[in-house]
């Protein structure tokens, strides 16, 4: 890749172990203020890539920015190296092996199966119809085992209850939620053999409490999920060792009340989404409220990096090198006609903050052009970009699918080398990255500074917040009601996926999350965008 058209940084900073040095981004501040088009053309990847996989998709997209030396623009690729997806998909992953996350799983799909009126539910398929498998728990225990069995071949259990139980559901939920009861809960899991069994593999549990939990010779396991709940269900709090059942019938109930209380609210991501979710977020507040298991996601640290890009050293933070330069340049008599950021899924939380940067280095009469797609933004600072920094932004089109096919994009989702074209990790999330985040990975700050942790975080690049008023009223959720408001200034702000046979520019149908850097009909419409306008 040619360094005149990329800055590679390392947790927002170049120099050091970086491809980039400050000397150069002056090469392209140079090289740019040759180029006769006068239309800078900035491109943030998403977050959750390596490098090399970052600096491939510079190479893919180099020619729709710049299709010929007089058409587009000057294209300037952001290859920020964070590292983030491959600690999210390790820590994700393990959870393929781990028994105690699968047989925890097992208990609350069947808790929440009994409270939602799984048992008494008749015309919905096999797979709701618990009197078809004579109780919740063998209901579970059934599905979960087919699916776990191959899930490249099966669906995700109890998929039917998505969409034709769901009202019933809810109402159900809004009178049970607050009757779950944790000495009901112990009793039972006092008497599940796989659970205890499960429980017998914790790390660090001494030979006593192994043998008191089964009676098997069992191997420990030793993923993050593991070790936590080693210490969460631990005698002592904040060891790990003796299991004590009631500590994991609190756990369970604790997350039972997630689920129950997130179906009242109309707020679930679906039943197996939502069990999952609630499960690896009752470890988040089973202490300070913080992201417990998240943090070993290290989600937060990524955006971070695209906040720390615009630190105060312009030879070391990597947004604030090109904002200074570019402020010098144009000082010094650089003509620009247009500047265009793109921004892919974290890449969008990277332009808003090098919006609010910009603000103070470049002139306020040098409006900048904004193209999401698939963006893992909150609407919170989507909000606060466009409340605080409009005038800064000129045109503005958002790519993204819509909510039917971001719940069928799984995280692991299509593998065309395995058989049936699934892969058989989808079973430990069966959504999107949207999704994922939406539900399990994004946290939003109290202005005390604290951490508040909320499910279904409002995400400007996922439909349902958008669309569902009736969920999202503008009185409870201010961003979502700021997001709205602006986008449905321009009809033409959003293209959800499937576009097809519009006006050029107003095309996609990417069907896969991390494929909008790839889509033909997306990379048609950006080039378009790129080439002519909006």
């Amino acid at each position: 890749m040619d360094p005149l058209h990329y800055i590679h940084s390392r947790a927002g900073r170049i120099g050091g172990r970086s491809h980039t040095q400050s000397g150069d981004v002056d090469a392209i501040i140079r090289s740019l203020g040759q180029d006769p088009r006068r239309h800078l053309v900035i491109h943030f990847h998403g977050g959750l890539v390596p490098a090399e996989a970052g600096f491939s998709i510079a190479e893919k997209l180099k020619g729709v920015y710049s299709p010929s030396p007089d058409a587009g623009g000057y294209p300037v690729f952001f290859v920020w190296e964070s590292g983030a997806w491959e600690t999210i998909r390790n820590n994700l992953t393990e959870l393929a092996d781990e028994p105690v996350f699968k047989e925890l799983l097992r208990k609350i799909l069947q808790y929440a199966f009994e409270r939602l009126g799984g048992s008494s539910l008749t015309g919905f398929g096999r797979s709701i119809d618990g009197a078809a498998y004579g109780s919740a728990a063998v209901a579970a225990r059934e599905e979960l085992d087919r699916f776990w069995k191959d899930p490249r071949k099966e669906t995700i259990p109890f998929r039917e209850m998505d969409v034709d139980a769901h009202r019933a559901m809810i109402e159900e939920a809004r009178s049970v939620v607050a009757r779950v009861d944790e000495a009901e809960i112990l009793v039972d899991i006092q008497q599940d053999r796989r659970l205890q069994n499960a429980l017998a593999t914790l790390p660090d549990l001494p030979p006593s409490s192994r043998s008191s939990l089964s009676t098997e010779d069992v191997q420990e396991h030793r993923s993050s999920f593991a070790e936590l709940a080693s210490t969460a269900f631990s005698k002592d709090s904040g060891t790990r060792g003796l299991v004590e059942l009631y500590k994991v019938a609190s756990y369970l109930a604790r997350v039972l009340r997630g689920v129950l209380r997130r179906y009242s609210r109309k707020r679930d991501h679906g039943f197996y989404a939502t069990c999952v979710e609630e499960l690896i977020r009752g470890f988040k507040l089973a202490g300070s409220g913080l992201n417990e298991w998240g943090k070993a996601l290290e989600w937060n640290r990524m955006k971070q990096d695209t906040s720390d890009a615009f630190g105060p050293n312009p030879d070391v933070h990597a947004g604030t090198a090109l904002l200074t330069r570019l402020q010098a340049a144009l000082n010094g008599g650089l003509e620009l006609r247009r500047i265009t950021l793109v921004g892919h899924s974290t890449g969008a939380i990277y332009i808003a903050h090098w919006i609010e940067n910009s603000a103070k280095y470049l002139p306020a009469t040098l409006k900048q052009d904004v193209v999401f797609l698939a963006p893992a933004i909150t609407c919170d600072l989507f909000a606060k970009m466009v409340r605080e920094n409009s005038s800064r932004v000129g045109r503005f089109r958002m790519f993204a699918m819509t909510d039917s096919l971001e719940r069928e994009d799984q995280v692991w989702g299509q593998d065309e080398e395995l058989p049936g074209g699934k892969d058989w990790r989808r079973f430990i999330y069966p959504s999107s990255l949207l999704y994922l985040v939406s539900g399990i990975l994004e946290s939003s700050a109290a202005s005390d500074g604290s951490w508040l942790d909320e499910p279904d975080m409002p995400l400007v690049g996922m439909e349902r917040f958008l669309h569902q008023v009736q969920i999202y009223p503008d009185a409870e959720f201010p961003s979502i009601q700021q997001t709205r408001t602006w986008l449905a200034v321009d009809p033409n702000a959003v293209v959800w996926s499937k576009s097809t046979g519009h006006a050029a520019g107003l095309n996609g149908d990417s069907i896969d999350h991390g494929a909008f850097n790839d889509n033909p009909l997306t990379l048609e419409s950006l080039q378009h965008i790129v080439e002519v306008g909006f």
